[in-house]
């Protein structure tokens, strides 16, 4: 018993000195670390570049017997990226130019590896070139009343008889002096180049590049969602100067109202037309309206444009790879017909027809 009151004794002690340096602990000042940081030494966000995370991975994944190019457009600090195929067939047929979808890029499983890689197979040089992202539209600037001054800064219950604060903006004065947001350095606003010269710089430095590289003349422009609008757009921009064809599939306005929209660029085409699209109703989505491919066959009707050629392709299915090899089916098929068949018979009558120039019509 003697020697269990000395240890029960030194226990409490023991343990009133440890509770007292906790509680000195929890009062303390907190470290320096947890103090808020300055704004100086606050980093500023920086957004990611969709562009630029595209081409690194495009650059790391670059298909087989499959050509990365890197050429310059004539613009500073601008590039034309893509990915080039020679014809493995032995007779060449043309040049073929791939504008994917913005939502997209060149090397898109689904469509733009399938036609890229599949029509080189069958004697037609390809160039699927990545189309950078668009500029941002503008936020629309601020016209309405702001919701701070319609809301009382301390609101309290009032009786219905009781006056307004001499503070309390009126419904006229809301009204009359509209609230709009912090106003634009005008000094350090630098108009920018429209999105579509980008388009036709890029188009001018692929068709310039396979024109030299393999002696091509005869070029196919084929357009994917998006892309088909932009397509359609360079095709009509250089149709006097290049001998150019324009391909469709799924096409679809961008974004942009702003733009030209199909009905405006297609009548104005001199050239093949070829305007291929889905029946799935996965089709009304991508074409934003479901009568969109009426809309243009009617309006190729309607302006007797006999260069058009619509077609509607097997409904999608949920294997990627079955639609991806009947769209590739589908484009050469339209492809032979349309553009080499069409050109052989042209060139036949052209020769059926050729009077010689040493002999004279009946009566002369």
């Amino acid at each position: 018993m003697k020697l269990i009151l000395p240890i029960l004794a030194s226990l409490f002690t023991f343990t009133s000195l440890s509770y007292a340096a906790d509680n000195e602990d929890s009062t303390a000042a907190p470290p320096e670390a947890t103090a808020p940081l300055s704004p100086a030494a606050q980093k500023s966000r920086i957004e990611p570049s969709l562009d630029e995370n595209r081409i690194q991975e495009l650059v790391k994944n670059t298909p087989e017997e499959t050509e990365l190019l890197q050429l310059d457009t004539g613009k500073a600090d601008e590039k034309l990226i893509g990915f080039y195929r020679t014809e493995g067939s032995g007779i060449t047929q043309g040049g073929i130019i791939i504008f994917p979808d913005q939502n997209t890029h060149m090397a898109w499983p689904d469509n733009l590896k399938y036609l890229s890689e599949g029509l080189s197979e069958f004697g037609w040089y390809t160039l699927a070139i990545y189309l950078p992202q668009p500029a941002r539209l503008p936020i629309p600037e601020r016209t309405l009343p702001t919701l701070s001054n319609l809301t009382p800064t301390n609101p309290s219950r009032e009786s219905e008889d009781s006056e307004p604060a001499n503070n309390a903006p009126s419904a006229k004065e809301i009204t009359s002096t509209p609230t709009t947001d912090t106003p634009k350095d005008e000094a350090t606003d630098t108009p920018k180049e429209p999105y579509e010269e980008t388009i036709f710089r890029l188009g001018k430095t692929a068709i310039s590049y396979m024109e030299s590289r393999e002696n091509l003349d005869r070029f196919i422009i084929i357009g994917v969602g998006t892309g088909a609008t932009w397509a359609a757009q360079y095709v009509n921009k250089f149709q006097e100067e290049q001998d150019l064809r324009l391909l469709m599939v799924d096409a679809k306005s961008p974004a942009d109202s702003s733009l030209p929209s199909l009905s405006t660029i297609l009548p104005e085409i001199k050239d093949t037309i070829i305007d291929l699209h889905h029946s799935s109703p996965r089709s009304s989505a991508i074409n934003l309206t479901q009568n969109a491919t009426n809309s243009r066959l009617r309006l190729a009707r309607h302006n007797k444009m006999n260069n058009f050629h619509q077609s509607r392709m097997p409904a999608m299915t949920d294997n990627w790879k079955r639609n991806s090899s009947w769209l590739l089916k589908h484009v050469r098929g339209t492809i032979n017909t349309y553009v080499i068949k069409a050109e052989e018979a042209e060139r036949a009558i052209k020769l059926n027809n050729k009077i010689p120039s040493n002999e004279q019509a009946p009566g002369q």
